[in-house]
């Protein structure tokens, strides 16, 4: 698998993955480069099946701190379970970690998948809210979580100690739409 910065000439991938996944597409200005972000793709085989981005929001908002955000992840239907995902994440996480001490993300209090893996990269949660950034979870009926993680230099992931990088999100049911952000 390669883990890429996405470019425009992505766009029409992008949104197969979107389409087959019963996802929002992507627009252009989603994926455009920009210095303050990057947009990543999943290729195995010369085929796009997976693609993350992250966000910088550079104000506090509520009890939302400024930083670096690790944003929507979406997985080809049949490329789920096969460490995508994961490799996805870990990457855009080396990306933030190379310009901050802290990333962010934030989850459905029900998405136990998207919460173990991001234990593995040693997330843990900060605060609890019905929104987070202009986000609901299944119309406010559920909470939202904010996990932060700092980078420690010389310490490892708990993910580079594990024998198989999908294995976290293995152990809980499939994800919803309600279930991502």
């Amino acid at each position: 698998m390669q883990i890429r910065e996405a470019t425009l000439d992505d766009l029409g991938h992008v949104n197969a993955v979107c389409d087959a996944s019963d996802r929002t597409r992507w627009t252009g200005e989603m994926i455009a480069p920009r210095s303050d972000r990057v947009v990543l793709v999943a290729v195995m085989q010369g085929e796009v099946v997976g693609v993350a981005k992250t966000h910088l929001h550079p104000n506090p908002e509520g009890r939302s701190p400024a930083g670096h955000y690790l944003g929507g992840v979406v997985v080809a239907p049949g490329f789920r379970r096969r460490g995508v995902g994961f490799a996805l994440t870990r990457a855009r996480l080396e990306w933030i970690w190379s310009r901050a001490s802290v990333a962010y993300y934030f989850t459905n209090e029900h998405n136990t998948a998207s919460i173990r893996m991001h234990e593995t990269f040693n997330f843990r949660p900060v605060a609890r809210s019905t929104e987070i950034r202009g986000v609901t979870a299944d119309d406010g009926r559920s909470a939202l979580i904010l996990f932060e993680a700092r980078s420690s230099p010389g310490r490892p992931f708990e993910a580079d100690m594990a024998p198989d990088p999908s294995s976290a999100s293995r152990r809980s049911g499939p994800s919803t739409p309600a279930n991502r952000h």
